[in-house]
């Protein structure tokens, strides 16, 4: 708590010293993100644009945080982290970053998807990186059985993906198509908390059609 403090001071004065080398962005709070981008997120995304006003200042966010997430109650650090990760959206109409690498063939393990989740609510927000037009399927594996809803939205809050699957074997797959090009995010709730194990993003190659002189 003590550390997160501290980097909460470094980066409340890397705003009021001109040319300040201290970047916040460089410290992501992996875990407020989750919970700002799972809980908070779908309310504020429009908030850019103009359309939801809400003050600026920390003192007067802090009940609206509480009253939104009880579990912040009493936690000043998380109060002010999701303080700042709602400024960040608010400003520059993006979520705020994640210092998570894409892995190889976009293949998340366990250990990787442990780093984006809610441990107790097993709520997941994953960056899954930058994605050009095309056709594609998304795979989760599920250590049993549940209903998932299941978010795939665009830097641009655009909702690609926005629906309930239940699983069957422990697995759901949903192919999507992308027509912007950009950087893509995804957002997992589950009906009762169920552990990902397995998350695989893959490029889905359409079946050409036949020509009638190829047809039988």
């Amino acid at each position: 708590m003590r550390q997160r403090y501290i980097t909460w001071i470094l980066w409340t004065f890397s705003f009021l010293l001109p040319g300040s080398a201290f970047s916040f962005e460089d410290e992501p709070f992996s875990e407020s993100v989750v919970i700002f981008n799972t809980i908070c997120a779908k309310c504020h995304e429009a908030q850019c644009s103009g359309r939801v006003s809400f003050g600026d200042a920390y003192e007067r966010s802090s009940t609206h945080i509480i009253r939104h997430y009880n579990k912040a109650s009493g936690k000043i650090w998380l109060q002010k982290e999701l303080f700042s990760i709602l400024n960040h959206m608010k400003i520059k109409c993006a979520y705020y970053p994640m210092s998570v690498p894409i892995p190889p063939k976009r293949i998340w393990n366990s250990e990787i998807l442990e780093k984006m989740t809610l441990l107790l609510e097993r709520k997941y927000f994953i960056p899954i990186g930058p994605f050009s037009p095309g056709l594609y399927k998304l795979e989760l594996n599920l250590a049993r059985d549940e209903k998932i809803t299941i978010h795939l939205v665009s830097e641009a809050f655009d909702m690609i993906i926005e629906d309930c699957f239940l699983s069957s074997e422990k697995r759901i797959s949903v192919p999507f198509a992308i027509e912007e090009t950009g950087n893509y995010y995804v957002r997992i709730y589950p009906r009762k908390p169920v552990k990902i194990t397995r998350l695989v993003i893959s490029t889905e190659h359409p079946v050409a059609p036949q020509s009638p002189d190829n047809v039988q």
